[in-house]
C-alpha cells in the first residue's frame, strides 16, 4: 500500500484512501499510521474517506525504501482476551453477567467491511445508561470481531465478557464513569498554501472548503 500511495503522488499531490472493516473503530491512529510511515498529511478525513498530501516539497527519489519480506514472520501469541473469571467478581457473578449481556439489546449490528468509526462513541453513550452492552456480529470472520472487541477494551475503556454467539458483549465495569467523549471522525484541522488549496479544490471538489486554512503545509 505505501509503494501504491508514492507511485501516486508521482502523478498527483494528494490521493484518496477508503478505509472498510477493524482498522476504521480506531481514525485517530489510521490517520496517525499513514503520516508516520509516507511522511505526507491528512488534509480530510470524513468517516472512512481519507484524502493523504504529499507536501509542497515532495520529492520521488526521496521516498522511502520499503524491504521485500520473502517469507512469512511467525504470527505472535496474545494473551487471552477473555478471562474464565473477572477480575473482582466470583465466578457465580461471571456467568450471571454474561447471561444478562447476552439477553441486553444489540446497540448495534455491523455488517462486513463496514466503518465503525462512531462505535467507541456510541458505546460511551450506551454506557451512561446501562452497565452491559451487546455489539451484533453475525456474518463477520471471528478474528475480525475479536480484534474489534479487544479495540474497543483500549479506547472505551471497557472489561469483554464474551464473544459466544457471534457476539461482542462489555461490561462497564465497577464505578466507572463516562464523560462526553471526543469523537473521532473528524478531528483534525488542516491547512493549505494558496496554490495548492487551489490545485486540491480542482482535484477534489467535493471537499468541503471549510476543511482547508490559508497556512502552510510542512
Amino acid at each position: 500500500m505505501l509503494n501504491d500511495i508514492h507511485n501516486y503522488w508521482i502523478r498527483a499531490p494528494a490521493v484518496r484512501i477508503k478505509c472498510m472493516g477493524v482498522p476504521t473503530v480506531d481514525m485517530r491512529n489510521v490517520r496517525f499510521q499513514l503520516e508516520d510511515k509516507t511522511g505526507g498529511k491528512v488534509i480530510y478525513q470524513n468517516y472512512g474517506t481519507i484524502i493523504l498530501y504529499r507536501g509542497r516539497n515532495y520529492n520521488p527519489k526521496d521516498r522511502p525504501v520499503i524491504p521485500l519480506m520473502l517469507w512469512k514472520p511467525h504470527e505472535p501469541v496474545y494473551p487471552r482476551l477473555i478471562k474464565t473469571t473477572i477480575d473482582g467478581l466470583t465466578i457465580e457473578e461471571t456467568t450471571e453477567l454474561r447471561k444478562r449481556g447476552l439477553k441486553t439489546p444489540a446497540l448495534k449490528k455491523l455488517g462486513k467491511n463496514g466503518v465503525y468509526c462512531d462505535l467507541v462513541r456510541m458505546v460511551h453513550e450506551a454506557f451512561k445508561q446501562n452497565e452491559l452492552v451487546r455489539i451484533d456480529c453475525k456474518g463477520l470472520p471471528t478474528s475480525d470481531y475479536k480484534k474489534i472487541g479487544a479495540k474497543l477494551r483500549d479506547l472505551v475503556p471497557c472489561i469483554l465478557v464474551t464473544f459466544d454467539h457471534e457476539q461482542i458483549v462489555i461490561w462497564r465495569g465497577k464505578n466507572s464513569r463516562f464523560e462526553k467523549h471526543e469523537e473521532a471522525c473528524k478531528t483534525f484541522v488542516p491547512c493549505l498554501d494558496r496554490t495548492n488549496f487551489l490545485m486540491l479544490v480542482e482535484k477534489f471538489p467535493l471537499v468541503p472548503l471549510e476543511y482547508f486554512s490559508n497556512e502552510f503545509l510542512p
